[in-house]
């Protein structure tokens, strides 16, 4: 990993070569967005595109996913909070831009579509935004709903394109006449498909293994399932919380105050993607009580691995993927009643391992990723060269 002063990008692009791509990333942080974001440099690096990750914060929990030949670019912002940081080094961005030449700027995730295209504007270089998380939100109002929606058509009208992870988020975006793309979520790896392999089944008189992955924070809603597994004192399981946040404290108190302490271990944020694959193997029950999602990465992952899933209604996007994997349909965000018996129904129901395969096969990484890498080029006038595939990812 390293930083380089002089100019990577040109501003004019032969006939038939490789265009470039700067990442535009605010730290590699332990979020979904943050991982597919240096997925994709990752990628590209490797299929021979000419790649840079520009991010604000060097560092965070996903740095060590970064490859060590990317060049990283500091975005200098205003020392404040994210919001008012993203905001306050538009200046900062735009004039890099303006130096450097990307053809593209790509933006991680939703609070970055913005900045990224307003930097982008006036230059060659294409602004793509992605939608990391649901443009109306479960349960807002409709006045909120509506001024969301229309700030959301108004930067996919700016951005070259807008790549989305759900047709529900497709229609919403539609009526602006932007570019709206449709691209798998680059998820499963080879390391997901080894732990489904090496499953093995619960032994008999052996409690039911339940497990939850995310950060520990409002969005994500752990609290929830752990007020619905109080109702399922009946049943003899064991969950395992693998996530790090400003609610730990929060969450241990109320396992305490349950009387769930016996039955729930808190592990941290697991930062190795192979350990948290074989914790995902060994799951019989992935729990995803978010409150909002985009399409949630530890869904797909743990059906990749083999695990059977309870989810909220946290976007519509997760409806068809539940649907498709056997499994039970999405509860009420919020609602530890029905979230428990949905419990209760998946552990005497599980799912065939075929539908679970079926479900998440368009995830993974390197078919998902050069599906980004041709959305890209799609946006570049003219005729660009795309580089063969490479083994690097398998």
């Amino acid at each position: 990993m390293h930083s380089k002063g002089s100019f990577m990008f040109q501003s004019r692009r032969p006939a038939a070569r490789a265009f470039s791509v700067a990442v535009y990333l605010y730290r590699p942080g332990d979020g979904g967005l943050d991982r597919v974001a240096i997925l994709l440099a990752n990628h590209l690096l490797r299929r021979g595109v000419p790649v840079e990750l520009w991010m604000t914060h060097m560092d965070g929990a996903a740095v060590s996913l970064i490859d060590p030949g990317l060049t990283l670019r500091r975005v200098p912002a205003p020392a404040t909070g994210r919001r008012l940081s993203m905001i306050g080094q538009y200046p900062a961005l735009a004039a890099m831009v303006r130096r450097h030449r990307p053809d593209i700027l790509y933006s991680a995730g939703n609070q970055s579509n913005m900045l990224v295209a307003l930097a982008a504007l006036g230059t060659s270089t294409r602004a793509v935004g992605r939608i990391s998380n649901p443009i109306v939100r479960p349960g807002q109002g409709a006045i909120a709903a509506s001024l969301r929606l229309a700030r959301f058509r108004l930067i996919a009208r700016l951005c070259a394109t807008t790549i989305v992870m759900g047709d529900h988020d497709r229609h919403l975006l539609r009526p602006s006449g932007a570019d709206i793309r449709l691209l798998p979520r680059p998820t499963v790896t080879a390391a997901m498909e080894e732990a489904r392999d090496a499953r093995l089944p619960r032994a008999p008189g052996d409690p039911v293994r339940l497990l939850m992955v995310g950060r520990l924070a409002p969005q994500k809603d752990q609290a929830t399932a752990l007020r619905a597994l109080a109702r399922l004192r009946h049943l003899d399981w064991q969950l395992t919380i693998a996530g790090q946040g400003p609610l730990d404290g929060a969450l241990r108190r109320q396992c305490e105050a349950l009387g769930l302490a016996d039955h729930v271990r808190f592990m941290g944020y697991v930062d190795d993607p192979a350990r948290l694959a074989t914790l995902m193997g060994q799951a019989d029950l992935l729990l995803q009580p978010s409150r909002w999602e985009g399409l949630c990465a530890t869904l797909i992952e743990a059906l990749a691995c083999g695990a059977d899933v309870v989810a909220t209604d946290s976007t519509p996007n997760i409806r068809p993927l539940l649907a498709m994997a056997g499994q039970h349909p999405a509860t009420p965000v919020g609602d530890d009643a029905a979230f428990a018996r949905a419990i209760e129904r998946a552990l005497t129901r599980p799912a065939p391992a075929a539908l679970r395969a079926r479900a998440v096969r368009d995830h993974g990484v390197t078919r998902a990723l050069d599906h980004y890498l041709h959305a890209l080029a799609c946006v570049l006038p003219g005729e660009v060269a795309i580089a063969a595939p490479s083994p690097a990812l398998s």
